[in-house]
């Protein structure tokens, strides 16, 4: 309990928070609220810690197995660094992980789950953060499939997004997919106070979200293709995970420790 206090001592503060509203609401009646309900609340003395810590760069490909005592199917994850959610490539690689992961259509569902029957799901997710963040592709194997053999179509995957560009009816699909849910979400007050939560706690500028679409709409499939050069060319973490007792099912492709 006195660490949960000390946490909320450190962070819970006015100098720390971002209040929006949104809504049908009458300005002087809120700025009322606002000074009854948040001017009494103290400034500590404390500082504000930030951190400051930057992750290194990778210095080679890494490979992780880990036994877990439940596990109905095998798993294999990628991980790639990337900037941050501020980066002017993070519209390209938004839309990277769309092109590969977004519907039944998607590259990766068509040829791991639908085509080679490898994988039972698969995913990529373009986890964009404040600071840097991870590019992941993370597979569930199929029954009876091997572990590295899903390894390598991932990694076929990713080539092929890295040597041609992608298709103009892809490109379109993943910005009509993007931009359809980013307008939908914000048909409501909350999906509004989210995006400019986003906007302005992430990204540093509350008008940013008045051009996000902007930039999404902007890639091209130039963008795609060097984003995915440039940032899932880079070493990467393999995680595989088994279940406990199955040594049998390690990975051996590419060289990784057994």
């Amino acid at each position: 309990m006195e660490n949960v206090i000390k946490f909320h001592d450190t962070y819970y503060r006015p100098d720390n928070a971002t209040l929006i509203v949104v809504g049908d609401f009458d300005q002087k009646q809120l700025d009322a609220w606002v000074d009854k309900y948040f001017a009494p609340v103290p400034k500590p003395n404390l500082p504000l810690p930030r951190v400051n810590i930057t992750e290194p760069a990778r210095a080679g490909e890494k490979r992780f197995i880990e036994y877990a005592p439940i596990v109905p199917l095998k798993g294999v994850g990628f991980t790639y660094l990337v900037p941050s959610e501020k980066s002017d490539d993070a519209a390209a690689l938004t839309i990277a992980d769309i092109i590969l992961s977004q519907g039944r259509s998607s590259r990766l569902y068509q040829s791991l789950v639908y085509q080679q029957q490898l994988a039972a799901s698969v995913s990529a997710n373009a986890d964009l953060r404040e600071d840097a963040g991870l590019f992941d592709l993370i597979a569930f194997v199929a029954n009876g499939k091997k572990p590295e053999d899903v390894e390598a179509s991932l990694r076929a995957e990713i080539k092929k997004l890295q040597d041609a560009p992608v298709t103009a009816a892809e490109l379109e699909k993943a910005k009509n997919q993007i931009v359809t849910s980013q307008l939908r979400q914000r048909e409501t007050s909350l999906g509004k106070s989210q995006a400019l939560g986003r906007a302005t706690v992430l990204l540093g500028d509350p008008n940013r979200v008045n051009t996000e679409l902007d930039r999404l709409q902007a890639v091209t499939a130039a963008d795609v293709q060097r984003v995915a050069k440039t940032y899932l060319g880079r070493p990467k973490i393999i995680l595989t995970v088994v279940p406990e007792g199955k040594k049998d099912m390690m990975l051996t492709a590419g060289g990784g420790d057994r």
